[in-house]
């Protein structure tokens, strides 16, 4: 759990856990910001801390880039790509070297995922393929109007000199899917500037086989303390994982009320141990 904690927080919303497909149920129009400010070039860093008691100690960093690239065909495609690494404690608890990749076209739907995973003497290779399926052929083909979406998962894992696994896996899904980068690039461009306090959005994940909901709390403007002093004007949202019709504790995430909303801050706390951190690099 400590592991999925730390990499949710290096996303943070867009700073995740292991493999995963999400499927959303559709947002209404209205509710979608544009995607021109996802579709703008960035590179965000982030720092993780661990706390308990007097401890607080820097735990990892992430780095999160968004590239416009073209491919094979010569289309215009966008590229998200997310690192992560740990730090200090957290370095002898559980080694963590991630990559994630997504790939985008011009109207932010996803095209393909990949995630590198390199933790002590595991290592693993997934590769998530997607195939959107709009029934009304004359309709937009965009997130918000894709009716079923088809994953194909093809991932290699070895640990250790155990014999090297390979399975491909096939998911269907009503309505659309993400990965682990994709869906936060889509919550994380909601229209919030015009969305009621109190706003609650499901989202299902696929974690390998295994059904979660995740959902997605809007808690209206707040103001929001950096380490160093700095105070931003925020939007602040609650995400929490339901096990058995109960939620878990929230990870609460501050986004920024500039367009691009980018993720400033995240926290979770930890069963009786503490809280874990993210915060961006200013």
């Amino acid at each position: 759990m400590l592991r999925r904690y730390i990499l949710f927080l290096i996303i943070s919303y867009a700073c995740a856990y292991a493999p995963a497909i999400y499927s959303a149920a559709p947002i209404a129009p209205q509710e979608q910001a544009a995607w021109a400010a996802s579709n703008t070039p960035e590179n965000l860093e982030y720092n993780i801390y661990f706390h308990i008691g007097l401890i607080n100690a820097k735990a990892g960093f992430g780095k999160l880039s968004f590239t416009k690239e073209t491919d094979k065909n010569g289309q215009t495609i966008y590229h998200s790509k997310l690192a992560g690494k740990s730090l200090s404690i957290v370095e002898h608890i559980m080694k963590v070297r991630d990559t994630l990749d997504c790939y985008f076209n011009e109207d932010m739907v996803p095209l393909r995922f990949r995630k590198g995973t390199h933790e002590g003497s595991y290592n693993a290779l997934a590769n998530y393929y997607y195939r959107h399926h709009w029934h009304n052929k004359s309709a937009a083909k965009r997130l918000n109007n894709v009716d079923s979406t088809s994953v194909v998962l093809k991932r290699w894992r070895k640990k250790g000199k155990e014999d090297a696994v390979n399975r491909e896996v096939h998911f269907t899904n009503e309505g659309p899917a993400y990965d682990m980068l994709s869906v936060f690039y889509s919550v994380r461009h909601l229209d919030y500037e015009h969305m009621k306090k109190g706003k609650r959005m499901k989202f299902v994940c696929y974690d390998g086989i295994t059904q979660q909901i995740i959902n997605v709390d809007y808690c209206g403007v707040e103001k929001c303390e950096m380490r160093n002093g700095k105070t931003h004007k925020a939007f602040l949202i609650d995400l929490n994982f339901a096990t058995k019709g109960q939620d878990s504790t929230p990870l609460k995430v501050w986004l920024s009320t500039t367009p691009d909303h980018r993720p400033l801050k995240a926290i979770i706390g930890l069963k009786r141990i503490g809280s874990i951190r993210c915060e961006i690099q200013e």
